[in-house]
């Protein structure tokens, strides 16, 4: 028979994914069902592990098991370094509650703790105050309390995972370690947004305030990492507050891919992807992580039609915009560079275009190229501007060329 110690040590010097994967099966008793995008979340989570990832959102359809994986991830986490220190937050106090419980299951279970012995903890529930009188106010009115109900995880080496919600007080608790040779804790948002207010400019920004007030402060070292995982709910939700105003990387997995193909087959059928798609502004926000504005997108569908590309056309004008990213890994958004050229009758037609992951010096050999190829035009109209975004990398390209 196998030493199941020794199982455990092979399973830590697997890494993450394969680590859940045996242990979710082991303890649950079924398969962890694999979907496209996970090899990917899985992938991605080893690398905040790993020190390559610090801010990262994770924009996820509904059923893609991102709370699970999370879960998984502070098991993970705390098996390797038990020392850890890690805050993990959400809009939904039952949630945390409920999260906290199964991780608690999870280490002190018979098979887990076959593998990883001496690994005790404590739990504990303590009370928090709200931060100001908006949240006790809004606490009182939504949950007829007066304070707010914290879980915690201590471990026998000192580390802690506390639960809270948001507008709580997090006095004496910290994210990551100020040692920070070894992986050592991060601060999870999990739903900071409750989808009922999202919708409420005065409720988001409090989410905003709550996040840069009172949950940075709690980082312990600056390389901790932050990992926000949402389905995108509103264009100004947290997520979209974090990767325009704190440059967060984004990882997103639409239900629907680029080829319309579904991400989770196990999880929709056909007839239920055509039921979701109903409701036009829940299912581009919620399931294809595409937020558009409520009765009245900035940029409607059916604006876009197609032209013959055989016919002849003379532009009045054709100019080149960029839109840049930041990283050349997969998870990362692609840069898009486009020439569009204006029609006689004001139509504008998307003439080229180029997309990729590039670092900086393929970005602009990219832009100078395509701008040289354009200066000959189409007929007497050639490029006559270029426009790009002063955001990621388009910052540096604007102040070279």
């Amino acid at each position: 028979m196998i030493d199941p110690e020794y199982i455990g040590h092979l399973l830590l010097k697997a890494g993450f994914k394969t680590f859940t994967l045996y242990l979710f099966k082991a303890i649950e008793g079924k398969k962890f069902t694999l979907e496209k995008p996970h090899d990917l979340i899985f992938n991605t989570f080893q690398d905040i592990f790993d020190g390559k990832i610090k801010r990262i959102n994770f924009s996820l359809c509904p059923r893609s098991g991102k709370t699970t994986i999370a879960k998984w991830f502070t098991v993970w986490t705390l098996t390797n370094n038990p020392k850890s220190n890690i805050i993990y937050t959400s809009y939904s106090a039952s949630l945390l509650s409920e999260i906290s419980q199964d991780i608690a299951s999870i280490l002190e279970h018979p098979i887990y703790k076959a593998m990883f012995p001496n690994k005790n903890i404590q739990t504990e529930t303590i009370e928090a105050d709200p931060i100001n009188d908006f949240w006790k106010d809004y606490l009182l009115k939504n949950d007829n309390k007066s304070r707010y109900s914290a879980r915690l995880i201590k471990t026998y080496a000192g580390g802690t995972v506390l639960f809270n919600a948001v507008g709580s007080a997090i006095t004496g608790f910290g994210a990551g370690a100020r040692d920070n040779k070894t992986f050592s804790g991060y601060l999870l948002l999990d739903d900071l947004n409750k989808p009922i207010d999202v919708r409420s400019e005065v409720l988001r920004k409090k989410v905003f305030t709550y996040y840069t007030d009172t949950l940075l402060s709690r980082i312990n070292h600056s390389d901790t990492p932050i990992i926000n995982i949402q389905q995108r709910l509103h264009v100004e939700d947290i997520t979209g507050y974090l990767q325009s105003k704190y440059n967060f990387d984004t990882l997103k997995v639409p239900l629907l891919d680029e080829n319309n193909n579904c991400n989770l087959p196990s999880q929709y059928t056909p007839e239920r992807i055509k039921e979701l798609k109903i409701d036009n502004y829940s299912f581009m926000c919620q399931y294809q992580q595409e937020p558009i504005v409520l009765g009245g997108e900035v940029i409607k569908r059916e604006w876009f039609n197609y032209y013959s590309a055989n016919a002849e056309y003379n532009y009045k004008k054709i100019v080149i915009a960029a839109d840049t990213a930041m990283s050349v890994k997969e998870s990362a958004d692609r840069s898009c560079l486009m020439v569009g050229g204006i029609s006689e009758n004001n139509h504008l037609h998307i003439i080229d275009f180029i997309v990729g992951r590039w670092d900086y010096p393929q970005l602009k050999t990219h832009i100078i190229n395509l701008w040289n190829k354009w200066q000959r035009g189409i007929g007497k109209t050639s490029a006559s501007g270029l426009y790009i975004e002063n955001k990621a990398s388009g910052i540096q390209a604007i102040q070279e060329l």
